[in-house]
């Protein structure tokens, strides 16, 4: 997003520039002829140069346009028990290989207090197990209604960007779980129709808003959040008093969990803020299998818990550390019987080819363990170094998540180098640390490289 918003103010700026320039010729063109007709009528004694510049007309139109290659490179832990539940047989090279080419395409056009927006994912790929795929994704979709600067409405597939952390947003109800590979990518929406109201005020509380929102669902639309036709509907009070950002967020329906969330965020001083959030999701109910398939449900009510900070040195490295208490994750025990069953279901495999305990952990595998931050204490820290050494337009950083239940680890270093303008390239590698029957111990992969590139225009 940095060169995206890049890209408008150099624009801009440019397009400010040009027109400067030529006003800055007439000026000089108008001096000197006004000159050369004094020099020829002495009787000329004023010169009049007083006129407006006029103001850059602002498009109602934006485009921008993100072209991204990518290379990826995946060392295979042929012993995990991940990769033997998914190849139980065996497979041939020990090195995954695929190549991504995505095309993202944002832009908006406003007349007056309408404003239309889209931002469009085209994703093409191609690996050693599959012939060239692709997909079509609408991230963003939606109309915005503003008759005055303190009323909003939006009707559309939107993204709705809350909570205060980096990594997690247990708070952020209408939103999809961010890619702890990559935090700051783009996600995509749900269809949903919401308003702001904004209320500024003098006094300890300086400024006050609402945002309520209303989801349908049903088979045909946001079908990821159940199959049967209900309004899920929520919203969110938001409070700027002494200096801290304050948000109280909820969320209820009749399928759904009713959740209640809380955020903050206050800047310390100039170079140091800290954050954080907490929600409470009602009648959670948890699916946990033994180690020889059984499956049983857990119902409680829920707390999650994120608290985390930001820094920026001196020498402008910024630091982001954060704490994540999944209030509806599986604890140690619940993860070893889980991989218990993967293992027992490989052993029955190869011993007499029977695939039923393979495939029950392969189903619980794809609907509820094999995902991202599934155990309940998280630490994530990122330190990012802009231009160390004088190197222009070089970032080194490193990020590493720790899981502190079963003590495995992930470690990322990347760096990224941008050296014209609109050109960004990014290598990283992901390295996986853990004991048999951890969370990254058991991951498929040993190692994963990405290199990047991307343009933007």
């Amino acid at each position: 997003m940095f060169f995206k918003r890049y890209l408008q103010t150099d624009y801009i700026s440019r397009r400010k520039s040009f027109h400067f320039r030529i006003w800055l010729l007439l000026l000089f063109l108008s001096i000197s002829f006004s000159g050369y007709l004094r020099a020829e009528d002495k009787t000329s004694e004023t010169l009049d140069l007083d006129f407006e510049i006029p103001e850059v007309e602002k498009k109602p139109y934006e485009f921008l346009a993100e072209l991204e290659i990518l290379e990826t490179v995946k060392g295979l832990d042929n012993d995990s028990l991940l990769f033997l539940q998914k190849y139980p047989g065996g497979r041939d090279e020990e090195t995954f290989f695929q190549t991504d080419l995505n095309l993202k395409v944002e832009g908006s056009y406003q007349a007056q207090t309408l404003k239309l927006y889209a931002r469009l994912n085209g994703s093409f790929w191609y690996n050693d197990e599959e012939d060239w795929e692709n997909d079509l994704q609408t991230e963003e979709a939606y109309l915005s209604i503003q008759p005055s600067p303190s009323v909003a409405f939006d009707v559309g597939k939107k993204v709705l960007k809350w909570g205060k952390g980096y990594a997690w947003n247990p708070a952020a109800f209408f939103s999809r779980p961010k890619d702890l590979d990559d935090p700051d990518a783009t996600l995509e929406g749900y269809f949903s129709a919401s308003g702001d109201l904004i209320k500024s005020m003098d006094g300890p509380l300086k400024t006050m808003a609402l945002t309520p929102v209303i989801l349908p669902v049903s088979s045909h639309i946001n079908d990821e959040w159940g199959a049967e036709k209900e309004i899920v509907w929520g919203g969110k009070i938001y409070f700027f008093t002494w200096d801290t950002d304050l948000d109280v967020m909820f969320l209820f329906g009749e399928e759904v969990k009713d959740r209640l969330g809380f955020d903050f965020s206050k800047n310390i001083s100039s170079n140091f803020e800290i954050h954080g959030e907490a929600a409470v999701v009602f009648d959670h109910v948890k699916y946990i299998t033994d180690k020889d398939g059984n499956l049983y449900e857990e119902k409680n009510n829920v707390l999650n818990l994120l608290a985390g900070m930001r820094y920026q040195t001196s020498r402008n490295a910024t630091i982001i550390f954060e704490y994540y208490r999944n209030g509806q994750g599986y604890n140690s025990d619940e993860i070893k019987d889980y991989f218990d069953l993967v293992e027992a279901g490989y052993q029955d495999y190869t011993s007499s080819g029977n695939m039923a305990k393979l495939a029950i952990s392969r189903e619980y595998g794809s609907q509820f363990y094999n995902k991202q931050t599934v155990m309940r204490d998280y630490l994530y820290l990122k330190v990012t170094q802009k231009e160390p050494f004088d190197i222009l337009y070089f970032t080194p950083a490193a990020t590493c998540i720790f899981n502190i239940n079963d003590k495995s680890a992930s470690l990322t270093p990347q760096i990224t180098y941008a050296p014209i303008t609109n050109l960004e390239l990014d290598l990283k590698a992901t390295f996986s640390f853990g004991k048999e029957h951890t969370e990254y111990g058991e991951k498929m992969n040993d190692y994963k490289i990405v290199a990047a590139a991307r343009y933007y225009f």
